[in-house]
């Protein structure tokens, strides 16, 4: 904007002014030397204001995310401008801190170009420093129009009514420098979940030795040692029943136990965020948020999940940060051309680095290119974090031979040096690839990574409250957020997920604040850069950081950080701001529940005692991995309960437990007790009321009865498979909904469920025949024999017609 009204202001400004405000409207106009000083990132200014003053060009500079919005914020800016020089002469004390200007609450700057986000020197970060976290009140004052008075005494009590109201909005997030004091608090070491631990192993011991001391008293009375080889089996089934002694200890634990430790913050969880007021001179890190795709839609799943970048990144950078956003994208080189070539104009468009490595080919040749892994994904961002790590070092390599080569230091190359060599540099590894990888845009990791999926949607606050957290506690390296779910077609089985994945992560908030070692879920997480390179190493001729060897390299992951003394932390301050997608068929989901039994299988005889982990949270992880094993054996063991019971029930001894009193069991557990906890879990938490969630329960359990009845015989195979060294390979969830119908629907349950058709069909066959045909003596037809095995074969059936078919 260029008009006689900003020479009159450029006129009234002295030289050594950089900022001009009005105290009557609280508005500040920064003011810079020239646009190039502000393109290069050698001037130091607000980002939250989004106008500047350029004393070379004499125009006020405005900028912001769409033409509407510019223009809407051209139009206030021309009248505040009016008032402001036909008013009273403008101030002089310019160098004050910055205030909050109203047109930044118009929209959001765009990201800025890729050598402006680069962090790797000093002088590119500091352009962006920040002088504060000032948070812009949105509520008007009523009744009072600050423009129309020029009495000094309602200019003070106007300020102190927008600073009561900036405090209300801020909330929690207010800092007081009295109670809050200068430094972050500390956090405790909490022991609520070793002792909800310690009751579990209790309950095992005591189960367990009930079992042995039946075994010694047959022993006195009949002398017969032979049975003592049934000890053989306690440890198996010590682990099997782990968990479920850690559903009934957890349970109670949250239908009585302290709730207080929830709400606060601890060594491995946060709920609450930390205070932006207590770090007014901290320099923002860069932030990098790293997005691994495949052949996800662009419009329906892509492009949703950028704009919510987008928006946190813009956020961050008002705050005055910088982050950039980098896509993994493994499917770029899969998709027509006109799909690539359209994900890479959108890329381009909005500023973008992305990576892309060559198709898998196993024929020898110039192509022959290995996509490791049964599940892409670690492999993916290997190759993608290999490839920005050599641009980075070849670039850094650049910058210092120039610098030689002038005989100059680095502060004297501006932008364009910087952005030109950093060109050179991803061609040149381009070029050493052989042209078979394909890459744009800045493809830097910076301090901090976010590692999100390709449908999350992410709050615009957690850039800075997660950067905020990695400076308050450098022993972290894993920042988990807790997620909600975004829900695609509402559909009855992505209601029922939805459902038993916020129960998940519920009960995982519940004991992680009560002491339990934070999980690692692979996305929705701050990773430190520097711990994920202290654990990485070279194999196949790149750097490694994710195991592609594993189904669980999530998993993997966090156990090696914590091996090397790192913390893997859950926060949950972002209330479900985080929202992922959940499998919207139930092929989707037992192909998760498939992998996770068979990644768990791989990481079985992982050397946890010599891990830097809890014991208790070692307990923890063997409960949790033997429980795939657990559901797994569901049908071989009920299948031998059945023939042991219904043919030697005379001659079993009393050591043995049969599956009629686990079923029982099971039932009252898992469909009584827990769901009791469940419900009254919320409730305490302020979710929902008792009688509400209770009922929400009671509506799923049908579905989960149904759902967990008929998976074993899919873990046993994705078992056997690992054990058996057979080839068993994933692809990502779906995120979009796919066609069916009758007829699709049963094309895939005849496609995907026939081996299991081929092994229950005979079953059923062969108990029908056992109860009402078999000769005398062969015969089962006791009740405790045959409902458990019944239960495992009906609901195995019913699953894919009953929640797969339409």
């Amino acid at each position: 904007m260029s008009l006689e009204i900003t020479h009159t202001l450029l006129r009234q400004v002295a030289p050594e002014q950089t900022q001009c405000g009005d105290p009557r409207s609280g508005i500040t106009l920064p003011i810079v030397d020239s646009v190039e000083s502000l393109s290069t990132g050698r001037v130091s200014m607000p980002r939250d204001g989004f106008i500047c003053l350029c004393r070379a060009e004499q125009f006020v500079l405005v900028w912001g995310s769409t033409v509407e919005a510019i223009l809407a914020q051209g139009s206030d800016i021309e009248t505040w401008l009016v008032g402001l020089v036909w008013g009273s002469q403008l101030p002089r004390a310019s160098n004050s801190p910055r205030a909050s200007s109203p047109f930044g609450q118009r929209t959001s700057m765009n990201t800025p170009p890729p050598l402006v986000q680069a962090y790797s020197t000093p002088s590119m970060v500091q352009a962006y420093g920040t002088s504060g976290f000032v948070q812009p009140y949105s509520t008007p004052v009523p009744g009072f129009d600050p423009s129309a008075q020029s009495n000094p005494e309602w200019n003070e009590k106007y300020d102190v009514i927008k600073s009561a109201i900036a405090r209300e909005e801020e909330g929690d997030k207010a800092y007081d420098p009295e109670k809050d004091g200068t430094h972050a608090p500390k956090r405790p070491f909490l022991l609520v979940h070793a002792a909800c631990i310690g009751s579990a192993m209790v309950l095992v011991v005591v189960v367990e030795m009930a079992c042995v001391a039946k075994l010694l008293t047959e022993a006195r009375l009949d002398g017969s040692m032979l049975r003592f080889a049934l000890l053989a089996t306690v440890p198996m089934f010590a682990c099997f029943s782990l968990f479920f002694m850690i559903v009934i200890t957890g349970s109670l634990f949250q239908l009585f136990g302290p709730l207080s430790a929830v709400q606060e913050n601890s060594m491995f969880y946060s709920a609450k965020p930390p205070k932006p007021g207590r770090y007014t001179d901290y320099e923002l890190p860069h932030v990098t948020i790293q997005m691994p795709v495949y052949k996800e839609g662009l419009k329906g799943v892509i492009m949703p999940t950028i704009e919510s970048c987008m928006a946190a990144v813009r956020y961050y950078e008002q705050r005055g940060g910088t982050a950039s956003i980098f896509v993994n994208d493994d499917g770029m080189q899969l998709v027509k051309p006109e799909l690539a070539e359209a994900r890479q104009a959108y890329y381009e468009l909005n500023n973008i680095g992305w990576c892309s490595r060559p198709k898998h080919c196993t024929e020898e040749g110039d192509n022959y290119f290995l996509r490791k892994g049964k599940f892409k994904k670690a492999s993916n961002m290997n190759y993608c974090l290999d490839f920005a790590g050599r641009v980075e070092d070849d670039w850094l390599a650049r910058i210092e031979a120039e610098c030689e080569k002038r005989g100059c230091s680095q502060e004297v190359l501006t932008i364009e040096d910087e952005e030109a060599l950093y060109d050179d540099s991803r061609e040149a590894q381009i070029e050493h690839d052989g042209g078979r990888t394909w890459a744009a845009g800045n493809v830097r990791m910076g301090e901090v990574i976010l590692i999100i999926d390709s449908d999350t949607r992410m709050p615009e606050d957690c850039l800075l409250y997660g950067a905020l957290e990695m400076h308050e506690s450098p022993e972290v390296a894993l920042l988990q957020h807790a997620s909600g779910i975004l829900q695609v077609v509402n559909n009855v089985f992505e209601n029922g997920i939805t459902y038993f994945t916020n129960l998940i992560y519920t009960s995982i908030q519940f004991a992680v604040g009560s002491g339990d070692c934070a999980p690692f879920v692979g996305h929705n997480t701050f990773i430190r850069w520097k711990a994920i390179q202290a654990i990485s190493w070279q194999e196949d001729g790149i750097t490694k950081y994710w195991s592609d060897s594993h189904v669980s390299e999530d998993f993997d992951v966090s156990l090696r950080l914590q091996m090397e003394g790192f913390v893997v932390r859950l926060a949950t301050y972002h209330h479900g701001g985080f929202k992922e997608g959940v499998s919207l068929t139930v092929y989707d989901e037992l192909a998760r529940w498939e992998k996770y039994a068979y990644g768990c299988n791989e990481l079985v005889f992982h050397p946890l005692r010599f891990c830097n982990i809890k014991p208790t949270s070692k307990i923890t992880i063997i409960a949790y991995i033997f429980t795939y094993y657990a559901i797994a054996s569901a049908i071989p063991l009920t299948l031998a309960n059945y023939l042991i019971v219904g043919w030697f029930t005379d001659q079993i001894d009393q050591f043995y437990i049969d599956s009629w009193k686990i079923f029982v069991g099971m039932a009252v557990v898992f469909n009584v007790l827990s769901p009791l906890a469940y419900a009254m879990l919320r409730h305490r938490l302020g979710q929902k009321t008792f009688f509400l969630c209770l009922w929400e329960t009671i509506k799923w359990t049908p579905m989960f009865l149904l759902f967990f009845g008929g998976i074993s015989f899919h873990l046993l195979k994705a078992l056997c498979c690992h054990f058996f060294s057979i080839n068993m390979e994933w692809a990502t969830t779906a995120k979009e909904l796919e066609a069916s119908g009758f007829r699709i629907g049963l094309d895939r349950i005849v496609r995907d469920f026939k081996w299991m058709y081929a092994v229950i069909i005979p079953m059923i066959g062969g108990m029908i025949y056992l109860a009402i045909s078999a000769p005398f003596g062969w015969g089962i037809s006791d009740f405790a024999a045959i409902v458990p095995l019944a239960n495992q074969v009906g609901c195995h059936v019913l699953l894919p017609f009953a929640l797969g078919l339409f």
